[in-house]
């Protein structure tokens, strides 16, 4: 792929950088690399109180989807980590994907690594934040038109790079499942699921403590799924895409507003699509996770090379 392909913003900064045919391109590398790279170690917080790049940002990564122009924003693709336990201040441990629907202006990012003053370091994180957690913000049309479509293929793309991370961390041939899933009851959806992957594998991939790993860079596809569950609560591709896909379907006038009694709208929630498994896992009737619901039936026929993946 020409370079002339690229994203403008991921040419200028030289980014490594993997796509789909239809428009989408995420990099491979997190914005604390970026810095790093610039030799900058550490930035601001709204208080004026240093945090470490490596801590807060390590696990945020820039994508980008071309319409008429081209529209960046964040995903999110964490590992299980232990700041918090090890007394390290950062930006949450529970592992899992957020892909947000608010547009990213990378020009403050490229606007820090020329002169990273103490003043843009501190415009990058308000602008970090403003993303990926800051409450009140808008969406950007073109990020919900093209994750809405059934036949866009960044949400898989998301999902294999999820994995392919989770994967590149095993050590010894195994790499843990996150702390949460371990609290999971046996008989509940995940260790269902985990049970039946090994099954149709023919031997233990996961053994609800860890799961093993032949070959980091080659996974199977019940090593894929095995990361999948128990790391996004997602049990198969198709159902990650629907995920990603229902959030950007509520991002509409009425879902802004209030929920009674919750303090925030169905827009609050949708504007950052979250996988992630944690210890207060809702398993209410949602669609995505109802491998014969019309959402996941509908990107297996648009997606067949993933139907059973």
């Amino acid at each position: 792929m020409s370079d002339e392909n690229l994203p403008p913003r991921f040419r200028e900064l030289g980014l490594p950088a993997v796509h789909t045919g239809d428009g989408f391109w995420m990099t491979r590398k997190s914005i604390a690399d970026i810095l790093l790279e610039k030799n900058i170690r550490t930035f601001p917080n709204d208080r004026g109180e240093a945090r470490e790049c490596g801590l807060f940002f390590d696990d945020w990564y820039l994508y980008a989807v071309e319409e008429v122009g081209w529209v960046y924003s964040l995903v999110k693709l964490r590992e299980q980590e232990h700041d918090k336990e090890e007394g390290r201040i950062g930006d949450g441990d529970t592992p899992g994907v957020t892909v947000c629907f608010i547009a990213f202006q990378p020009e403050i990012l490229t606007r820090c690594l020329a002169e990273p003053t103490m003043e843009n370091r501190a415009a990058m994180n308000r602008e970090i934040n403003r993303v990926v957690s800051l409450r009140g913000q808008s969406h950007h049309p073109a990020l919900k038109r093209y994750f809405e479509k059934t036949e866009s293929a960044g949400a898989y793309l998301i999902a294999e790079e999820y994995v392919r991370k989770i994967a590149s961390l095993a050590e010894n041939g195994s790499v843990p499942v996150p702390d949460a899933y371990k609290m999971a009851k046996k008989e509940s959806r995940l260790p269902r699921f985990i049970e039946e992957n090994n099954a149709r594998a023919g031997c233990t991939v996961c053994d609800h403590q860890s799961i093993f790993i032949r070959d980091a860079g080659h996974l199977n596809p019940f090593e894929k799924l095995a990361i999948l569950a128990t790391y996004t609560a997602d049990v198969s591709f198709p159902s990650f895409a629907a995920e990603v896909q229902y959030h950007a379907c509520f991002l509409t006038a009425p879902a802004r507003i209030p929920v009674p009694f919750l303090g925030h709208s169905v827009y609050d929630s949708a504007i950052r699509a979250d996988m992630t498994i944690d210890d207060c896992e809702l398993e209410g009737p949602v669609p995505f996770h109802n491998l014969n619901s019309r959402w996941v039936r509908r990107q297996e026929q648009c997606h067949p090379e993933y139907a059973g993946l």
